[in-house]
């Protein structure tokens, strides 16, 4: 019987870097969890809400996930960044655009989450922004564009994201069952929440 996907905070895992235009990340879905987001201040060097213009906090949602082959995304966790192999265990953090396009891609399931389904990033844009955070210019569709902007820049890479069942009979519902069961941090039901406004290949199993 599947089991719906619950949600835990779990700290100390790597998270999916989106470092490069073509990259792909696929995951088995582990777990789900909205978390308020944070900025740091700069009088203070502490970390704060960010704060919708309402006064309430923008939220992002990290999703817990078990590496399925094909990926090509880096990880990253303090000075450490590589590439995962299959089975690592990691978090893919979403917000804003990406956050609305899970959503999305959620009510099309037409059901819960449930472990072992998947969940699949594959970066096919960019966008420069200038030192005040708003965009440059247009969005940034190659590798070479990417390369070619000035180190002073800051560039956002993004993709559009996906989720669908496992294929009948595949074996990494089974082992995304096992790494789920292993995460044995308190759990607690996933809330339904709200869209923000705004952020492919068949894969190999």
């Amino acid at each position: 019987m599947p089991i719906q996907l619950e949600t835990e905070r779990r700290a100390g895992l790597p998270v999916v870097k989106r470092t490069a235009i073509g990259q792909k990340f696929h995951g088995a879905i582990l777990k789900v969890e909205p978390r308020d987001r944070q900025r740091k201040d700069e009088v203070t060097g502490q970390m704060m809400p960010l704060l919708k213009p309402n006064g309430k906090p923008r939220q992002e949602l990290v999703l817990t996930c078990l590496v399925l082959p094909g990926t090509t995304a880096p990880v990253g966790l303090g000075d450490d960044e590589h590439v995962p192999e299959p089975e690592e265990v990691v978090r893919l953090i979403l917000k804003s655009k990406a956050f609305a396009d899970w959503l999305q891609a959620k009510t099309a399931l037409e059901r819960p989450v449930n472990v072992g389904d998947i969940v699949t990033q594959v970066t096919d844009r960019a966008q420069v922004y200038d030192a005040h955070g708003n965009p440059s210019g247009a969005e940034i569709t190659t590798q070479a564009a990417v390369e070619a902007v000035p180190h002073n820049r800051t560039v956002g890479i993004y993709g559009p994201i996906t989720v669908r069942p496992p294929k009948d009979g595949s074996p990494w519902v089974a082992k995304a069952e096992a790494a789920y069961h292993s995460l044995a941090e308190p759990i607690v039901a996933e809330p339904d929440m709200p869209p923000e406004p705004p952020d492919d290949d068949e894969p190999p199993f």
